[in-house]
């Protein structure tokens, strides 16, 4: 089974983002759309749908994207909209995971490759991988951890996605 896929294009939200970097040195477009510009979440979504509406594309895939999207874009793309989540859903849906887990006393957090749905987290899960929380951690070790383990997977979540539907 081939498991490759090719990355046509990036934005970002975000003028400093490292991943304008990493598109450069990939050669791989980046527009930035700085919702900052925008007064309005609608009108900065209408934004990321016509640049979207000009790339011929299969899939878009969310990272470090901090930002709830439209209804009307969820609609658009249903089916077609990857995220990641630092915790292992549907536990800690929305922010501060880290925080929320060691709180709690969780034994185990984790990420989670899931479906963007109208519904705030809660997209069908395409892969997980949970880390021991250890009594030493607190939240910047705790998030090292997932992010680590968020590079490791996210490629391979995509490629079962697109190879598994």
């Amino acid at each position: 089974k081939d498991l490759s896929y090719e990355v046509v294009s990036t934005f970002t939200n975000n003028p400093k983002a490292n991943g304008i970097q990493i598109a450069t040195e990939f050669n791989k477009p980046c527009k930035i759309i700085d919702h900052q510009d925008y007064l309005e979440r609608e009108t900065f979504d209408q934004e990321i749908y016509k640049y979207l509406e000009g790339i011929d594309f299969d899939y878009i895939v969310l990272a470090g994207y901090m930002r709830i999207l439209s209804s009307f874009l969820v609609d658009a793309y249903e089916g077609q909209i990857i995220n990641i989540h630092p915790s292992l859903l549907p536990k800690y849906k929305g922010l501060n995971t880290h925080e929320r887990a060691i709180k709690n006393k969780d034994k185990f957090s984790g990420a989670t490759i899931h479906l963007v749905t109208q519904k705030l987290d809660s997209g069908k899960i395409i892969l997980q991988k949970r880390v021991k929380i250890l009594k030493s951690d607190n939240v910047s070790s705790l998030r090292k951890k997932i992010l680590k383990i968020e590079h490791e997977i996210y490629p391979k979540a995509i490629a079962k996605f697109i190879t598994n539907l």
